[in-house]
């Protein structure tokens, strides 16, 4: 995937990008010329730039300024609130303007549209090799689920559109529920596990798979709560014996090891000065910066580590120092504040800040087997069963002493554990929020957290679980013209 993406992915997002609406706006008033939609998609080639724009459109929104994982490292715990980055999303005063959050929702449409153009198009070009269509076609569909979950996560109930539409047609699709948009996206999900290989190989590695899928749509079912359907999803990719846990948690954010049999699903970057470096990594890092990460000049919107979370780490986790660090030299002074190094780890040398070569997880092999143990805790409590063999697998690797039954008596106690044994493992990873919320804790953490005095003693409050969803943007609401069609999601 690294020579497959990089190779031919700046290509395929131009020519895909005017073929049809909502590059940057979900809708636009401008006409669309058809030329490209009409003459593109003729030959089994013209599918492979296409998909590969999918996954470009994807890929942006994993950068620094993207929203798919900053929004949600911000909306959570793990760093003081205040800076007023992010649309002020982190101190939950967001009101749908802005740029981040209109943005994110615009990439999702974005890559909806790609995706509907190759779905409408593929079943009408013979293909030299079937298995490639079906391939494309299954890769099609598992990146609108992913599209549509993260919309149906964000913003609730979205409008649903399965085809290229004009701007008339598209304003007459009237939002779905938050529930009909998830359902629309474990059909698709559903539909590509059959299309997709159980691996890739050679130049194609990190193109999604029939276990991403899977696990794709494992994580929709455990958002929902849904533990029965999500357990057997996960167990299938466990038993699969293609992924494993890598040996060391360092290993896990280092561009030495992607592709590697931690990464189930992760987003494609490479350095070398090529405009497919990784702006995320050392975006967390303060501005003025000097040390022994690299020559990083840091971000001015870099944001502490918060106090709480710093705290959240047991006594001799070796995930902490992998993770985190203080004392950093700014300007000539050390300042004791924590800051976020997990992903400074690299082999392949960056050419400036913006050029990591890590790619970004999605879902890692750690993910797969944490959800698992949820699920049979929520399944049964069985003490010193296989849940507790899992969750242990985590903390040996962490450096940790096992939990057993004497720890974790219970369900409860259990379920404790597995939220504790998530937020120091997936740290800064854009999964702590989306915990938060599905665990239905959020409204409680949040306001707990926003009171203590480094976040600004209360000033700010999640106030409602109305704020587990963003605004629809303002944007979009104007541009329907329409609230029986397109309206304000409640609280904003």
């Amino acid at each position: 995937m690294k020579n497959y993406i990089k190779s031919i992915a700046l290509s395929a997002f131009c020519l895909t990008s005017v073929a049809f609406t909502g590059c940057e706006d979900f809708l636009t008033e401008d006409p669309q010329s058809q030329y490209s939609a009409d003459t593109f998609y003729k030959q089994d080639s013209d599918f492979e730039f296409a998909i590969a724009g999918v996954y470009a459109q994807q890929q942006g929104m994993f950068a620094y300024s993207g929203g798919a994982i900053r929004l949600p490292i911000t909306r959570a715990d793990e760093l003081v609130v205040g800076a007023g980055y992010c649309d002020e999303n982190d101190t939950f005063t967001d009101n749908g303007s802005g740029s981040v959050i209109p943005g994110y929702w615009n990439s999702l449409y974005s890559m909806i549209y790609r995706c509907n153009a190759i779905l409408e198009k593929i079943d009408d070009v013979e293909f030299k090799d079937a298995k490639k269509k079906s391939n494309i076609k299954g890769e099609a569909l598992v990146l609108r689920a992913w599209a549509y979950y993260n919309l149906g996560i964000n913003f609730g109930g979205v409008p649903l559109i399965d085809k290229t539409l004009s701007t008339p047609e598209t304003k007459k699709i009237a939002r779905s529920t938050q529930t009909e948009t998830l359902a629309f996206a474990a059909n698709d999900f559903n539909a590509a596990v059959d299309l997709l290989p159980t691996e890739w190989t050679g130049n194609n590695l990190g193109r999604v798979t029939k276990y991403a899928a899977m696990a794709g749509l494992a994580r929709l079912y455990m958002f929902q709560s849904d533990f029965s359907k999500a357990a057997p999803l996960l167990k299938s990719i466990i038993d699969s014996g293609k992924y494993a846990m890598a040996d060391n948690y360092v290993d896990c954010f280092d561009d030495a090891f992607d592709n590697t049999e931690e990464r189930v699903w992760e987003v494609q970057f490479m350095t070398g000065g090529l405009g497919e470096g990784n702006t995320f990594c050392a975006s967390w890092l303060p501005a003025g910066y000097v040390g022994d990460f690299g020559p990083w000049p840091g971000s001015s919107a870099s944001q502490p580590v918060s106090t709480d979370f710093v705290n959240a780490y047991e006594e001799g986790d070796l995930r902490k120092d992998a993770s985190i660090v203080t004392n950093l030299v700014v300007g000539s002074e050390p300042k004791d504040d924590w800051y976020v190094k997990k992903f400074l780890k690299y082999t392949a040398t960056p050419v400036n800040h913006d050029d990591f070569g890590y790619n970004m997880p999605i879902v890692r092999y750690t993910d797969v087997i944490m959800m698992y143990a949820e699920c049979l805790n929520e399944a049964g409590y069985t003490a010193d069963g296989e849940a507790f063999t899992l969750i242990n697998k985590v903390r040996e690797r962490a450096g940790l002493a096992p939990l057993t039954a004497a720890t974790t008596p219970d369900q409860a106690a259990f379920r404790k554990a597995i939220m504790q044994e998530r937020r120091v493992e997936f740290a800064f990873e854009g999964l702590r929020w989306w915990d938060l919320v599905r665990w239905d804790t959020a409204l409680e953490v949040m306001n707990n957290f926003l009171k203590q005095s480094e976040n600004k003693n209360g000033t700010y409050q999640m106030g409602s679980n109305d704020r587990k969803i963003y605004a629809i943007p303002t944007t979009e609401i104007d541009r329907y013209g329409d609230t029986s069609v397109m309206w304000q999601n409640p609280g904003y």
